[in-house]
């Protein structure tokens, strides 16, 4: 045997670990991902906007309550499964002594947010809406919520601009873009007024993020950001 068969061997074995075609990689690829839900499925996220804590009863995942403190309010996205051929998804919801059941119709592969609010009776109103599921690697996608129940909500650099945003953000509608990923002070608000500016920081190049507002049930305007995580699908 050649003398440097050997140093061959192990340069060649050394590339290709690092181009992921070593065959104990190959092997440990199932190991090294998430498994798959099936192809019908969508995804579902829940957004407290409530002045209380909201329990909630998704036919598709264990039961779940929401609080009121900013990291609470907003769940990951969670996978519905066999969502095709217009089946209903329900959730119970409750909150105090108000309840509403939920009835969602989702599209395959889809993202969802569903805003929990505060209805004209008192009760308890779910408005979904459906995400885009755009993606870039070298950018951050930032994605603006308004939950205040104000039809002009807007996004500024503070402490007076320019819009992140252009144009109002209508009650219960969202706007998304993508952003270099930099530190900065926003001013968000609505009707005249503004919450606490929200500090823009840790943002990954290929991270999502959301940005929401909110008014609980009459009480001052809150702003806050979080980056939007998908739970791990379980059979």
């Amino acid at each position: 045997m050649s003398p440097r068969a050997p140093a061959r061997r192990a340069a060649a074995a050394a590339l290709a670990a690092l181009a992921g075609l070593a065959p104990a990689g190959a092997r440990a690829q199932g190991q090294v991902y998430d498994p798959e839900p099936p192809p019908d499925s969508a995804y579902v996220r829940f957004v407290n906007a409530l002045g209380e804590e909201v329990a909630l009863r998704p036919a598709f995942m264990p039961a779940l309550r929401l609080g009121t403190r900013p990291e609470e309010r907003v769940t990951v996205y969670n996978v519905a499964p066999r969502v095709s051929g217009g089946r209903e998804i329900v959730v119970e919801a409750s909150a105090g002594r108000r309840s509403a059941r939920v009835v969602l119709h989702l599209q395959p592969k889809s993202f969802n947010t569903v805003l929990l609010q505060a209805s004209a009776d008192g009760g308890i109103a779910a408005t979904p809406l459906t995400d885009p599921v755009d993606f870039n690697r070298a950018r951050a996608r930032l994605s603006f919520y308004n939950v205040a129940g104000c039809a002009d909500a807007s996004v500024l650099l503070a402490p007076d601009g320019p819009a992140v945003f252009p144009g109002p953000v209508a009650s219960g509608a969202m706007a998304t873009r993508t952003v270099q990923p930099v530190t900065a002070e926003l001013r968000v608000g609505c009707a005249g007024a503004a919450a606490p500016d929200v500090k823009l920081e840790g943002l990954e190049a290929g991270g999502m993020y959301s940005l929401w507002l909110l008014r609980p049930e009459g009480q001052g305007l809150v702003a806050f950001i979080g980056r939007d995580a998908t739970a791990r699908w379980r059979n």
